[in-house]
């Protein structure tokens, strides 16, 4: 970031750049199907011009930040930000039919944007995919009815993830899981 938009004229990310972090959300998403219990041959559909469309978002805010305020921002903001794009964008879908009933499917984008928030928040996406759905709370719930149904905004999403941590989601001890 600090060799682009260090002045009011954005330059756009380099193709390389952008196609390393369509590789790095891709490969998220299928390690978050994974671990949410989906078998490995899963039919899903992802837009890639979403993708894009999302990362150069992402791009320009970081932008933003730097030019305008003179900071980087941090990796929390960065995954609140991916998520704000992915509810908006809604690039994925799961395609196979095995799951075309089953409530997860629907939710799929709902879920992967929490996933993406956790999986920095907690450091390791490991260590929240192994704490059940259960012991999460309903505040897992909750984000999920509020991801889908309601309007949150580029700034409160940024507020939100920077408000929770590990006992939001009722997790005690983090470091045992």
């Amino acid at each position: 970031m600090q060799n682009r938009n260090f002045n009011l004229s954005y330059t756009d990310m380099p193709d390389l750049e952008r196609a390393k972090s369509v590789d790095s959300l891709m490969w998220l998403f299928r390690e978050f199907l994974t671990d949410n219990g989906y078998p490995r041959d899963v039919a899903y559909f992802c837009s890639i011009q979403d993708l894009m469309d999302a990362i150069i978002r992402v791009d320009k805010r970081e932008a933003y930040y730097h030019c305008f305020h003179g900071m980087e921002i941090n990796e929390k903001k960065r995954a609140a930000l991916y998520a704000y794009w992915i509810l908006k964008f809604r690039p994925f879908k799961i395609t196979d039919g095995r799951f075309w009933t089953g409530e997860q499917a629907c939710v799929v984008n709902e879920s992967f944007a929490i996933y993406l928030v956790c999986s920095v928040l907690f450091y390791s996406k490991k260590r929240f995919s192994a704490v059940s759905k259960t012991e999460q709370g309903t505040f897992y719930q909750k984000l999920i009815y509020a991801f889908r149904y309601r309007d949150i905004s580029i700034d409160s999403m940024l507020l939100l993830v920077e408000s929770i941590n590990a006992e939001t989601f009722n997790i005690q001890d983090i470091n045992t899981v």
